[in-house]
């Protein structure tokens, strides 16, 4: 068995041409085909934090099912991170956490039930100072670590560029990094921003950005794509 995991930014639906379009962004994301998509900048900055999408658009544009991440908080994110799951995908737990640093940063730690297995699942947008980004990648690992089985995928907007920042060195010591493509900006990508990490246990078959005229359109970012399948598992196709 496989499973797809995307991450992507959709930058509060604020296409290239400067309009808002939540029905663009549910189409980019309804092509993944991902059983699992992380989601950041998918709420108002100002509206109280509500979300983008409603739940019922999501599910009806994309199949995929939006997770409360923190239910004490307005919309369906945390800091802007939104869950994103395909059935049969059960969640098993989730909780938000505050992320350290100057700016207003958080993740989600969502332990899963997939078709590869139990799974802890990590969504987050790191911070643009790198002193901090640092420490966020450092609880970021710690949180990895602790996933059932020690299987673990982390993923989102790492606000950090080239290809082996120090800033995210705890996540490398820990995890190992998906070669990605440049995905930001759109219009000519040259940073890797967006990424994503995984445990030992779990094996690459492939990853790539997502691309496209209508999806450089959509927002500042290009999605990111991963195939995972579960190390020496006979059953695997």
């Amino acid at each position: 068995m496989h499973l797809t995991v995307a991450s992507y930014n959709i930058r509060k639906a604020i296409g290239r041409d400067g309009k808002r379009d939540p029905g663009r962004i549910l189409s980019v994301i309804s092509g993944f085909g991902a059983d699992i998509v992380a989601l950041q900048e998918a709420d108002f900055r100002f509206q109280g934090r509500k979300a983008i999408f409603t739940r019922a658009e999501i599910t009806a544009a994309t199949g995929l099912v939006a997770v409360d991440v923190s239910p004490t908080s307005p919309g369906l994110g945390w800091h802007g991170n939104m869950l994103l799951l395909r059935p049969p995908i059960q969640m098993l737990s989730v909780f938000d956490i505050p992320l350290p640093g100057l700016e207003p940063r958080g993740a989600y730690i969502s332990d899963l039930d997939t078709t590869i297995g139990p799974l802890r699942f990590i969504g987050a947008h790191l911070g643009l100072v790198g002193r901090n980004r640092r420490s966020q990648a450092g609880v970021l690992a710690n949180q990895a670590r602790q996933g059932p089985e020690g299987r673990a995928i982390v993923a989102g907007d790492f606000n950090a560029a080239g290809d082996r920042p120090g800033s995210l060195a705890p996540l490398r010591f820990a995890l190992s990094e998906v070669r990605m493509p440049a995905s930001f900006p759109t219009r000519w990508p040259l940073f890797r921003f967006d990424r994503m990490f995984h445990s030992a246990d779990l094996t690459l078959e492939n990853s790539s950005i997502i691309d496209g005229r209508e999806v450089r359109r959509a927002s500042d970012h290009l999605p990111i794509w991963a195939r995972f399948q579960v190390r020496d598992d006979e059953s695997l196709d």
